[in-house]
């Protein structure tokens, strides 16, 4: 019955991959109808490498400071998982998103390295559940306070009190979002006791550990839980200097601020598991976003198409990484 049901399971994993191969090529056969091909070449092919080459760095910056964000988490869950192993799984993680389908690719694979280095089942989906939800709140307060702060430059009169209601409120919303979490109300450590989960917990071992664990990530003392919140922030503003950079780097002149938003939009579609690592989804994103800002939709789908490439980069150092891990794993069993 177990195997059945481990069967069933894999179809379905793989029947979602087909379906977002499919959306994936769709999207991209209805770009390329849309924006000629060989502008678009035209405008890779005068790409900046400075440019790709600094967006690159920062992209790297940015899985130190998610490594360190994880750790500083994973400390107050008394995980033994240290800076170095969690740096080489956010880049083995990227590697299996785009290798495996569904949820078998980043989120089951991270999972399993986590065990792998030390900490228990509950404990690393804690930590996973935990990250993702500070970046989802990070990112939703990010688009929304750059996207007021940009159309009040740009002087929209139509949109200037909506744009005048997201600047005040998006960081007010996020901080009140961090105290409630990790303030004196300290809301993940009471996850565990809300009535909700009471007979859940009684009834599934493994929820009761789940939510134990989340209720320690939320234990974190000031001092680490400024670090979180403040690291959080940090590595969007990075994700936006990076975009920056490969923006720079095809000559598409952004304010800072219209970036931002941008990004932000980017990084909340791109959570949707409707592509392959978002694939066409940012490229689409893109060219919408800067039509009114007067860049050719060549020039913007070749802006996504770079990010992209970058995020092939990153996939690249996560082969090396597991290609020596599998190198040494002969000499250590000796």
């Amino acid at each position: 019955m177990r195997s059945e049901d481990d069967r069933d399971h894999q179809i379905r994993q793989c029947w979602r991959f087909v379906v977002k191969l499919l959306v994936t090529v769709a999207v991209a056969w209805y770009l390329l109808r849309k924006v000629p091909l060989a502008n678009v070449r035209n405008a890779l092919g005068g790409a900046s490498p400075i440019w790709i080459a600094l967006g690159f760095t920062v992209q790297i910056v940015i899985r130190l400071v998610n490594a360190w964000r994880i750790r500083l988490i994973a400390g107050a869950q008394g995980a033994p998982l240290s800076f170095v192993a969690i740096l080489s799984v956010l880049f083995t993680s990227a590697l299996y998103g785009l290798l495996l389908p569904g949820s078998i690719g980043g989120g089951a694979a991270t999972l399993v390295k986590y065990v792998g280095r030390g900490a228990t089942a509950a404990a690393a989906l804690a930590s996973m559940v935990v990250n993702r939800l500070l970046e989802t709140l990070t990112v939703m307060s990010f688009a929304a306070f750059f996207w007021g702060l940009a159309q009040l430059q740009a002087g929209a009169a139509r949109s200037a009190h909506l744009a005048t209601i997201l600047v005040i409120a998006a960081p007010l919303l996020l901080m009140g979002a961090y105290a409630l979490l990790f303030g004196r109300i300290r809301l993940l450590a009471r996850v565990e006791q809300w009535p909700v989960f009471g007979e859940r917990r009684r009834l599934t071992r493994g929820l009761g550990a789940l939510l134990q664990q989340c209720a320690r990530a939320g234990t974190l003392r000031a001092t680490a839980a400024v670090g979180v919140c403040s690291l959080s922030m940090l590595k969007e503003l990075l994700a936006t200097l990076a975009a920056y950079c490969f923006a720079r780097s095809l000559g598409i002149d952004l304010p800072f601020v219209a970036v931002a938003w941008m990004q932000s939009a980017v990084g909340l579609l791109v959570l949707l598991p409707i592509t392959i690592s978002g694939l066409g989804v940012r490229e689409g994103t893109l060219v919408l976003a800067t039509r009114t800002y007067g860049v050719e939709p060549a020039t913007a789908l070749s802006w996504g198409l770079v990010q992209f490439a970058s995020l092939l980069g990153i996939v690249l150092i996560g082969g090396l990484i597991e290609a020596r891990a599998w190198w040494l794993a002969p000499a250590r069993s000796t």
